[in-house]
């Protein structure tokens, strides 16, 4: 292995260290980081090598924007102006193959710097999204590359989401152990999109948004089409204070065939969620073929699954759809109304909980994140059934132990006709 600091790299926290990292990156093979903090900006990993951080080594994010790439430097790059986003990432790899992040160390982010603190939302009491927009985007960047292992190193304080694979296969990301600040929105910890044959294990995941997503927005690809697929998830935990532990869709794509298994969510504000359609836009992301066994949630809504992100926007430029979704052997505790709820043209369909157990207890009103549910659809109820066909409860159980809980019903639905109760007691309310 190359050690970067044979290349002039300094490892003090002070001395900018990108050009001696680089060079030590274009000789080829893997690069060392020993002990030291690395201060950094944007690195680019090639082909057939990648990076081992020794324990206590640290690469950190510069605070100089001028220190990234330029917005346009790949074609599959983004920049999202609303949520302050430049574009710009720590550590980047584009088209390439066989590249690795190891070790037992860290990348951090720094966002403390790049998030305003001084500023908190005067609803939400969090902090507030930068005025500027030089704000770094995803952490690490990896675009339609192939052979990808990262592994047990830590992520930590990304200024945005902290590992995002854009159109990548077969990768393989294992024992990370991933710490963003809770009261800070648009820092997720996984980010798939567009990719196939992606293994995801052994990883603990605290942020305040997104735990681990799943996409199919494949706009700015090049040689890789809108499809998400062959995705594992198992044996992680996670935490998401403001948002989802696992959130399925966004895009105009599909999301098919990946497997979840072994996974603990708490304390989050959301467990797992589906959104096809996300705010104004017209396209939906469509949804088939996915497992989830033996997971445990405890969230404010333990499940929000919803074609669209708000039952009021126009219809849909094309119907999308989203069938065969399984749980298995999993508990689910909410202190909000769970939502199956489809759009026009657009149905939930072949949704089945099997061997499940739902717990409802009541909310505090005096929780932090107590007005973060701008999208109620329905109170009074465990779940609540709309536009939705085929939907299986079988072995199912569902617990409230709270006389002043407000429990009107288990289940509430527009459409009975859609319900197969098997094994399961339940009390159904049919809306009208």
């Amino acid at each position: 292995m190359n050690n970067v600091k044979d290349f002039g790299a300094v490892g003090d926290g002070i001395t900018l260290d990108t050009r001696a990292i680089q060079r030590a990156i274009d000789v080829g093979g893997m690069v060392y980081f020993p002990e030291g903090t690395y201060l950094s900006g944007t690195i680019y990993l090639k082909s057939h090598g990648g990076i081992y951080l020794d324990k206590g080594a640290v690469i950190k994010a510069s605070h100089n924007a001028d220190d990234y790439n330029a917005p346009d430097f790949c074609p599959q790059n983004q920049v999202w102006e609303e949520e302050f986003m430049a574009g710009t990432h720590l550590i980047a790899a584009v088209e390439q193959c066989d590249i690795s992040i190891c070790g037992q160390g860290a990348v951090d982010g720094d966002s403390h710097y790049w998030v305003n603190e001084s500023s908190k939302h005067k609803t939400y009491g969090f902090y507030d999204q930068p005025a500027r927009g030089d704000r770094p985007a995803q952490m690490i960047y990896f675009a339609e590359c192939s052979d990808i292992h990262i592994t047990d190193v830590s992520l930590r304080n990304a200024p945005f989401w902290h590992l995002f694979l854009y159109g990548c296969t077969d990768a393989v990301i294992r024992g990370l152990h991933i710490t963003g600040e809770r009261k800070q929105w648009v820092n997720d910890g996984i980010d798939l999109d567009c990719c196939s044959r992606v293994t995801v294990s052994d990883c603990i995941i605290d942020t305040g948004d997104d735990g681990i997503t799943l996409r199919a927005s494949g706009a700015t690809l090049v040689s890789k089409d809108a499809v998400c697929e062959d995705v594992v998830v198992t044996n992680c935990i996670i935490t998401s204070y403001l948002d989802y532990g696992i959130r399925i869709g966004v895009g105009n794509g599909l999301i098919r065939n990946c497997l979840f298994s072994n996974i603990i969510i708490k304390n989050s504000l959301n467990g797992i969620g589906f959104t096809g359609r996300f705010a104004e836009y017209e396209d939906c992301t469509s949804v088939e073929n996915l497992r989830f066994s033996n997971i445990s949630v405890d969230a404010l809504l333990a499940l929000d699954f919803k074609i669209s992100s708000s039952q009021d926007l126009p219809p849909l430029k094309a119907p999308a759809y989203a069938r065969g979704i399984t749980f298995a052997d999993s508990y689910f505790k909410t202190q909000r109304c769970c939502n199956v709820v489809g759009f026009e043209d657009t149905y939930y369909s072949d949704i089945s909980f099997l061997n499940s157990e739902f717990v409802y207890i009541r909310e505090n009103p005096d929780n932090d994140r107590f007005m973060c549910a701008w999208a109620k659809e329905h109170e009074g109820a465990v779940i609540y059934i709309k536009k939705s066909e085929n939907i299986t409860f079988s072995a199912c159980r569902f617990v409230c132990n709270d006389s002043d809980s407000g429990l009107e019903n288990d289940i509430y639905t527009e459409n009975p006709d859609c319900l197969r109760l098997l094994n399961t007691k339940c009390h159904v309310g049919v809306a009208g």
